[in-house]
């Protein structure tokens, strides 16, 4: 894989996505960048990014 250089676009879809709580590997198929990437620019910038997507449902719906 090429390495791409982050332009300022980037980091702000980034910054956005991860105040979102969208996970990593949506992350990265958005910016067509590996997860390792997005990893390392996210931590250089201080975010934090959801590893695992999250549960889509409620267990309370289920059970009731």
């Amino acid at each position: 894989m090429l390495r791409q250089n982050w332009t300022g676009e980037d980091e702000a879809t980034l910054r956005e996505l991860a105040k979102q709580g969208v996970h990593l590997r949506r992350i990265a198929l958005r910016l067509r960048r590996s997860e390792s990437s997005i990893k390392k620019r996210a931590s250089r910038l201080g975010l934090s990014v959801p590893k695992t997507p999250r549960a889509s449902f409620r267990f309370d719906r289920i059970w009731s």
